[in-house]
């Protein structure tokens, strides 16, 4: 059908009949959006501080009381928006316990903003994808989104990738929209590309990931989502433009202003910081550097092999058949746009030796946006089936409801079905290798709350506790009133098992290290087992005491191997 065909449509509808559908559709959106909002919001609130906190959150927590003492320093490899957030977060908490007697766990509280801003994400994922496509694709990415355990797995955690995510996508759609304003309309264009610009530089107040910047300005040079009229002025990004996103960015994050902090930077870069290497995956141990990239550190099947054994099969499917359907139109702006981002995304990162799960969540929108496409062909498909067998509306309104309880309600379930331990969810094809293949990131120091709290109540006076992560150790034996008791890192050359002073020992599977792993098979040869923290059946960590220590003896969880 051509543009010529839908325009004498469209004129042949009364213009009161257009207005009423438009309206109704936008009551849709709004009632649509509003309540994945709000079960999104349930589910990465849903246990929130149940889980004891990890170590890359104690960082931030250390980050935060620096704020509060003037040091802006701290944590200075990481923008500071969302440490702002989070002790603006803090402070309300301590406030509301004060007001009502009734006290938010300082767990909940850091990870909030985090949690509502990956609800909130819905909405520039929504505005993007209707603004490429329409809004029933925008509305299944949005759905995806608030109901996907790989985005609410992420969005509970305190990093910075859940509001990179959120500002990256308003700025793709305020630029995306700005190039498809009639550039004769020079206020509203002027406004959305400014919009389009303080996105980016809150996206980079957020994380110091600029690259998405260049990717934008690099689709838009390859694709026109827009026609020109004659005499319409043509598009120069100004300098202006930049000089915006500076100015977001050095607002959000004055930080940067600092000398201290580029010499930080500078160290932290040359990986001059790191006091442990290595990524365990399944029985073999990686080197996890940047340096060793391409193929020296974590394989280049890392995001593909968790993406494979970790988002609901439904999904992937769907993920696949719109992604069919957007390789055979790739010259199509929105089709060019997922398979840009998706390529773009997936061979760079895949080939980086530093390879994180967390780092998906700025994919998963563009796997999204794919299986809201694959979905809305299917939907296209089925009906012009029924109009062929001449079935009947009912059939294909039956056909759309059962895709809507396979594609959201049944992802929605199994993600309610699995809190507070969203991380440790797989698929059908990978529930055999839970916590096998991604230890770390699938307990993310889940269980080390209780095996510090076990020790507690039983280590002797100004014991010390060797584990791999000192700062939630310090953390929990102060919060649990034996600050008396020392921490000291596995990894630190100084340590050895055995020597005096050093009674009890944390291993975690997940935080197994080039620099540890020899003092890990001596610490679990000489020492009894006398704890072992269980999470669904899997070994998150093990606590052996060495003579003195403690009397009691555990058995492991059981974990099955595949």
């Amino acid at each position: 059908m051509t543009n010529e065909d839908i325009s004498s449509e469209r004129s042949a509808v009364p213009s009161s009949s257009r207005v009423h559908g438009t309206v109704a559709w936008q009551r849709v959106v709004v009632i649509a959006l509003s309540l994945m909002i709000v079960a999104g919001t349930a589910l990465r609130l849903k246990g929130l501080g149940a889980i004891g906190f990890a170590e890359d959150e104690i960082h931030k927590i250390k980050a935060v009381r620096a704020y509060n003492h003037g040091d802006f320093t701290a944590n200075a490899e990481h923008p500071m928006l969302m440490k702002v957030l989070i002790d603006l977060s803090m402070r309300g908490s301590r406030a509301w316990g004060s007001a009502t007697g009734r006290f938010i766990s300082d767990e909940f509280a850091l990870r909030f903003p985090n949690a509502i801003f990956g609800a909130l994400t819905a909405i520039p994922l929504f505005l993007l994808t209707a603004t490429l496509f329409d809004r029933a694709t925008g509305l299944w990415a949005a759905a995806f989104w608030s109901f996907g355990i790989t985005a609410i797995t992420f969005n509970r955690i305190c990093k910075e990738d859940t509001l990179m995510v959120f500002f990256m996508l308003f700025a793709f759609y305020f630029f995306i929209s700005a190039k498809q304003t009639n550039g004769n309309m020079k206020q509203r264009f002027s406004r959305l590309r400014n919009l389009s610009g303080v996105s980016f530089g809150l996206m980079m107040a957020s994380k110091y990931f600029p690259h998405y910047l260049g990717l934008n300005m690099l689709y838009h040079h390859n694709y026109s989502v827009r026609h020109r009229e004659p005499g319409e002025p043509g598009w120069k990004t100004p300098l202006s433009y930049f000089l915006i996103i500076g100015v977001a960015f050095a607002i959000a994050n004055p930080a940067i202003l600092l000398p201290r902090v580029w010499n930080y930077l500078n160290v932290y870069s040359g990986e001059k910081l790191l006091t442990h290497t290595g990524y365990l995956m399944g029985d073999h141990l990686y080197k996890n550097n940047i340096s060793r990239s391409p193929f020296w550190a974590t394989p280049v099947y890392f995001y593909l092999l968790f993406l494979a054994i970790k988002v609901p099969l439904s999904i992937l499917v769907s993920f696949v058949l719109g992604l069919i359907v957007s390789l055979r139109r790739w010259r199509e702006p929105g089709h060019g746009f997922i398979l840009f981002m998706l390529f773009f995304w997936i061979v760079p990162y895949s080939l980086m030796g530093a390879k994180w799960p967390r780092y998906l969540l700025s994919l998963m929108p563009f796997i999204y946006m794919s299986a809201g496409v694959g979905v809305v062909a299917a939907m296209r498909w089925i009906v012009a089936l029924v109009k062929r067998k001449n079935a009947g509306i009912g059939i294909a309104r039956v056909a759309t409801a059962a895709l809507a309880l396979l594609l959201v309600v049944w992802p929605a379930w199994a993600a309610y079905a699995s809190a507070p331990h969203y991380a440790l969810y797989t698929n059908l094809l990978g529930r055999r290798y839970t916590a096998y293949f991604f230890p770390h990131d699938e307990f993310y120091d889940d269980g080390l709350k209780e095996a510090i709290k076990f020790i507690c109540d039983r280590a002797p006076r100004e014991a010390t506790i060797v584990s791999e992560a000192p700062g939630v150790v310090l953390y929990y034996t102060e919060k649990f009133g034996r600050a008396d008791l020392q921490a000291r890192s596995l990894s630190d050359p100084n340590v050895s098992p055995g020597q005096p002073g050093d009674p009890f020992f944390i291993l975690q599977k997940g935080r197994t290290y080039f620099e540890n792993q020899e003092e890990m098979k001596q610490v679990r040869a000489q020492f009894p087992l006398v704890y072992a923290s269980c999470i669904r059946g899997h070994t998150a960590a093990e606590v052996y005491a060495a003579q003195g220590g403690a009397t009691a003896t555990a058995t492991a969880c059981g974990d099955a191997q595949p």
